[in-house]
């Protein structure tokens, strides 16, 4: 499947008002990157990641860390973006979920670091559902992970660093 077709499921909490339906994802991700003004490779490399469990993570961090810098971001990806993470990830092992719901956060550990992403208590998602695990007082180590975020992206790409690298 590619990545322009995409969907997922979102799990619902009990008392959610409507039946799930499903989510495409990469129109979602598109929007989000067009809020960026992703250029073309950064556009090929999030099509990539959506391939990998792993790959949508990174995917998900590079957009929150370019969020900070346009501050009008389309966040309407976020969601979508994590519930394909923990399912893809499951299928090809290449992270790990955690919802702690006291922070009400999805924690995901790669091979690549421990990212984090705030997803609340009051949105009407079943995120113990989603995620592999259900941890209270989870332990992050709280590194930045938002430094490298574009690297870790196109490494999916495998495009050497200077050919994206802008001066």
């Amino acid at each position: 499947m590619d990545a322009d077709s995409r969907t997922v499921i979102i799990p619902r909490e009990e008392d959610a008002a409507e039946e799930p339906e499903p989510v495409e994802v990469w129109p979602l991700v598109d929007a989000a990157l067009n809020t960026i003004d992703a250029d073309p490779s950064t556009r090929d490399a999030a099509q990539a990641a959506l391939e990998h469990g792993d790959g949508c993570v990174v995917l998900a961090n590079f957009l929150n860390s370019e969020a900070k810098r346009v501050h009008e971001m389309d966040y309407r990806f976020k969601v979508p973006l994590v519930v394909l993470a923990a399912e893809q990830a499951r299928r090809d092992d290449t992270a790990t979920s955690i919802y702690d719901p006291e922070e009400g956060c999805v924690y995901f550990e790669t091979d690549v670091s421990q990212f984090s992403f705030h997803v609340y208590k009051d949105w009407t998602v079943d995120w113990p559902e989603v995620a592999d695990e259900v941890q209270e007082d989870y332990e992050w180590s709280g590194k930045d992970n938002q430094t490298w975020a574009l690297d870790w992206l196109m490494g999916f790409l495998d495009v050497p660093t200077d050919d994206y690298m802008v001066d």
